[in-house]
């Protein structure tokens, strides 16, 4: 008598069945290996496998010193995260090969790490200082007082001729004045101005705010009318004709799109409080005074070797001078003279002096 009335399974079914029960339990655990808060395998190059906390850590790398525009892994495009991907396995690669021929203990490279250290750490202190210090309330306070120091103010569009010296400007303004045929602005920046920016324009300005303008200049624009030309006039080392076109009023600036500026500026003004705090009144001593007053020694002698160069240069020059003026050496004794003696270069003649 049977004991059992079902057929037994045949060994191929039960093969087949544990090998689908493997791969499952397989999947499961690499699911769960790979998952580890909540990490996600996002793609694969050969044999590595790129998780979405690799690409998480490439950002910060990237945005590191401007959290402002920091970019989340979901707003990536694929070309992006493709990119993303290709950095992350050649960081990967090659640290592990540089750690393979033991290039992570040379002197240099720790050298660059404690560096690197140094920096993050204080980065770290100055985020940590300026988390709380730049408030909605500031961003509005200095925008506020942005506006306030442009309100009734003007901006200027004119164009101007830029040189050294005094007479080429006089020249350049009488060639402007002439009664017949007079040099046109436009071509007169283009060939003797010496602001390589305007000039190539024909020394055509854009609008200018009048805080950004020297007040020679901005003196000068006052007095014009539209399309009249100044006298020569000088700004700093330079010399100066403008020619006048229009002034308008300075608009208003937008908060919208003056914020992500103003909070930069914020944290500018910040950091210098914060390293104003550690560096207070304190001055620097400079304790290597041995080594500067050499390097004064130094210079002084290289520069007194330079001027002995330089006389016997001219010594050199003046004989051979006196040579040439002597009618009565012929020729071919020159050119035999000449053969014997080679005239030396200054280079040559500093190498042997």
């Amino acid at each position: 008598m049977k004991l059992y009335s079902k057929k037994r399974k045949s060994p191929i079914k039960i093969l087949v069945v544990l090998t689908l029960l493997a791969g499952f339990a397989f999947a499961i655990s690499k699911q769960f290996l790979t998952k580890k808060a909540n990490d996600i395998i996002v793609a694969q190059i050969g044999d590595e496998n790129i998780y979405k906390s690799d690409i998480e850590k490439k950002l910060q790398e990237v945005f590191a010193n401007n959290q402002n525009s920091k970019i989340s892994f979901e707003k990536l495009s694929d070309k992006v995260l493709e990119l993303f991907c290709r950095e992350i396995f050649l960081d990967k690669k090659i640290v592990t090969e540089a750690k393979r021929l033991g290039l992570e203990n040379s002197s240099e490279v720790k050298d660059l790490i404690e560096n690197f250290k140094t920096s993050t750490i204080r980065q770290a202190y100055l985020n940590n200082a300026l988390k709380d210090s730049i408030t909605d309330q500031k961003i509005v306070e200095k925008f506020n007082e942005m506006n306030s120091e442009i309100e009734n103010k003007n901006e200027y569009k004119y164009s101007q001729i830029v040189v050294k010296e005094q007479a080429k400007a006089q020249n350049i303004y009488k060639e402007l004045k002439a009664p017949k045929k007079p040099l046109k602005f436009v071509d007169g920046a283009k060939k003797y101005s010496i602001d390589v920016q305007s000039s190539a324009n024909g020394g055509e300005l854009d609008y200018l705010k009048e805080s950004s303008l020297s007040k020679d200049i901005l003196d000068n624009l006052k007095n014009l009318k539209k399309d009249e030309v100044s006298a020569p006039f000088q700004s700093g080392e330079d010399w100066y004709i403008v020619k006048f076109h229009d002034v308008k009023k300075t608009k208003p600036i937008e908060f919208e799109s003056a914020k992500e500026y103003i909070r930069h500026l914020i944290k500018i003004e910040e950091i210098e409080k914060i390293n104003g705090k550690f560096i207070k009144d304190y001055k620097v001593k400079i304790l290597l005074k041995r080594e500067a007053e050499e390097a004064v020694k130094d210079s002084t002698s290289s520069d007194k070797e330079l001027n002995n160069s330089e006389d016997k240069n001219q010594n050199t020059e003046q004989n051979k001078n006196e040579e040439t003026a002597q009618p009565e050496v012929p020729e071919q004794e020159n050119a035999k003279e000449s053969e014997q003696q080679p005239e030396l270069q200054p280079a040559e003649q500093e190498q042997k002096l």
